[in-house]
């Protein structure tokens, strides 16, 4: 006998996927027993959810898909689809095998195919896939990296791995394995750093460093959050949620895989965003598609510091005066160079492949340092060596905040720098720096001076404002002209000890102060248009440099990338040319470059290959300035 009244929809959808509750179960099996409508929609149902998973193999077949599935067939069904003319017809899969049986091939497949097209609509209704503008991915869970041990590759295998069209995965910063993730040129250009392009692995505690102070106002964007555990999480809906482009409120919004400044609950907390975050892996891979660098460039990198890595001292020095330096060669300063350029890439004593070279190094310098702080003794009285290794100690403890060593002894160079170097130490009048303690300053040495005491103030460390004021007072007493709103040429170019004439490279390191102490580089377009005269050229070095070409081409990179616009365009596209096109290949010089002017005979081929390498690190050593 049936019963008078046959089950709902939802309840045969619930007992044929088994999400009835057992008392509930019980009862629906008896009515279904006795129920021989209900009993042949039950097994309707059965095969047609069963031609779906083995069609389409979805993870999960919801109600809401049945419903949606029901309510289409009644739409385009005669006479309309009910429960009971379900029960009352042969079942689907009998259906179909006797209309197709004696059809002709092409019948099977026109029928095939408006099957399929029927079914992908269904699917599409059911799990709410995105308009076709939308960027979808997937974003799994990642499991912590075990260590491999891999066979060690040969030079030139590793410096070719950049050049291959593949990216870095999203969880470790020194992995060289593919990834199938991809940014989209379009979403590149909206994309904001907060530290690092990838996901910071949670088990890599190394990873995880401050890298400097954002409240230093120096060498970080201006745009976003500088909170200094900006957000993370791998789970934004859309690719620029990942990377930080989107202005959706999606999970993972700003952050993600491009790390730091959003809200996002996945993978990462993100590292803290520092101002020295581009530097590692993936970082350096985002700003160099940015900021007009190439996979070449990289390469030069890379080759570069392996030299500097195979011609380091036992001691964590580097002799310049074995490698073409005039003696008494400046071996702080060349060392601090050199240290510079392996931070600039990201290697700290903690991350990267060259940690020991990076800490003999660091060991190196602070054993050289005296009682009253300075580094350094005899070279052009510790003027350049202080100042070069005082900027290296301050940038290496902004990335290793953890060494107390390392900290100290950069503090004690910053007191020396502030209270005994400084043209008017202890005095409200301060002005520049140079060679010797008090003495008059110039141009080019104070320019050291400003990026060490920025430096230090990107580490956390303390900094006399008086100083910063003395280094401001100094280059408004030699800049040539000042812009104003009729000519903004005017601005921009600097003298050496006074405003009576000036070279390009002196200009350039006048430009850089300027900016790294809050000046608008639209002020300068008068030292721009200058630089823009004397181009990066190996084959004519002198030009504007004052024989100094690396030295210039160092300074002019970092303010010209700061101006940006066609300006760097111009000025990037001929530094590439010539550092690339001169670098050393084989042999025993390979990655390293020839001394060139008095570049050279003051440093050597070290102090020549450091400057060359910080110069090509533009990209995302320092970051740009809104």
């Amino acid at each position: 006998m049936k019963p008078a009244q046959c089950l709902q929809i939802e309840r045969v959808y619930d007992y044929v996927n088994a999400t009835l509750p057992a008392p509930d179960y019980k009862e629906v099996s008896a009515h279904i027993a006795a129920c021989s409508d209900c009993a042949s929609a039950v097994k309707s149902l059965a095969q047609v959810q069963g031609i779906l998973k083995q069609a389409l193999n979805p993870a999960e077949l919801g109600r809401e898909f049945h419903e949606r599935m029901e309510a289409r067939l009644t739409a385009i069904a005669t006479p309309p689809i009910t429960l009971e003319t379900v029960s009352a017809q042969p079942s689907l899969v009998a259906t179909l095998s006797d209309r197709l049986s004696g059809a002709p091939w092409w019948g099977v497949s026109v029928v095939l195919h408006v099957l399929v097209i029927a079914l992908a609509g269904l699917i599409s209704m059911a799990v709410h896939m995105p308009q076709p503008q939308e960027a979808l991915i997937t974003v799994t869970e990642l499991a912590a990296r075990s260590e491999v041990k891999t066979e060690p590759q040969s030079r030139n295998s590793e410096r070719n791995i950049l050049a291959a069209k593949k990216e870095t995965p999203p969880t470790d910063p020194t992995s060289k394995e593919a990834c199938e993730v991809v940014v989209p040129p379009e979403l590149l250009a909206r994309a904001e750093l907060g530290d690092h392009f990838e996901t910071i692995n949670p088990d890599r505690a190394d990873t995880r460093g401050a890298f400097g102070n954002p409240e230093a106002h120096m060498f970080h964007s201006e745009k976003g959050s500088d909170e200094a555990e900006g957000g993370g999480g791998t789970n934004g809906l859309r690719l620029d949620d990942l990377i930080g482009a989107s202005g959706t409120g999606s999970p993972g919004t700003g952050g993600g895989w491009g790390g730091g400044n959003g809200t996002g609950i996945g993978l990462g907390n993100g590292s803290g965003r520092g101002s020295f975050g581009n530097r590692t892996a993936g970082g350096r891979k985002l700003m160099i598609k940015k900021h007009r660098g190439a996979p070449a460039t990289e390469n030069a990198v890379d080759a570069a510091l392996e030299w500097l890595a195979r011609n380091q001292e036992a001691d964590g020095s580097w002799n310049t005066a074995k490698h073409g330096a005039a003696a008494p060669g400046p071996d702080v300063g060349a060392t601090a160079l050199a240290l510079l350029a392996f931070l600039g890439a990201g290697h700290t004593e903690n991350i990267g492949k060259y940690k020991d070279t990076v800490k003999r190094a660091q060991e190196w310098l602070i054993s050289k340092q005296q009682a009253n702080g300075v580094i350094g003794n005899g070279f052009w009285g510790n003027g350049y060596c202080h100042a070069i290794a005082g900027l290296a100690l301050a940038e290496a403890t902004a990335m290793t905040p953890k060494n107390t060593k390392l900290k100290e002894a950069a503090q004690k160079a910053i007191d020396y720098s502030c209270n005994v170097h400084q043209c008017g130490a202890g005095t409200s009048e301060r002005s520049g720096w140079r060679y010797t303690p008090g003495s008059p300053p110039d141009t080019s040495v104070t320019g050291w001076y400003i990026m060490q005491l920025k430096a230090a103030k990107i580490a956390g460390l303390k900094v006399d404002t008086l100083s910063l004021e003395g280094a401001e007072r100094w280059l408004n007493h030699v800049e040539v002209e000042k812009a104003t709103r009729d000519d903004p040429y005017k601005g921009g170019t600097f003298g050496y000890t006074s405003n009576q004439g000036t070279y390009a490279s002196i200009t350039s390191v006048g430009m850089l102060g300027r900016i790294f102490l809050g000046h608008n580089p639209e002020t300068l377009r008068g030292g721009v248009k200058l630089l823009s005269k004397n181009l990066p050229n190996w084959d004519n070095p002198g030009a504007g440099a004052h024989d100094h070409p690396l030295y210039y081409w160092y300074y002019g990179t970092l303010a010209m990338f700061q101006v940006g616009g066609e300006d760097w365009k111009t000025w990037n596209e001929a530094m590439k040319k010539t550092l690339l096109d001169h670098q050393c290949k084989g042999g025993n010089n390979d990655g390293s470059w020839n001394p060139l002017a008095q570049d050279g005979q003051v440093g050597g081929r070290v102090v020549c290959t450091a400057l060359a390498i910080l110069t090509l690190e533009v990209y995302y050593r320092y970051q740009k300035l809104n």
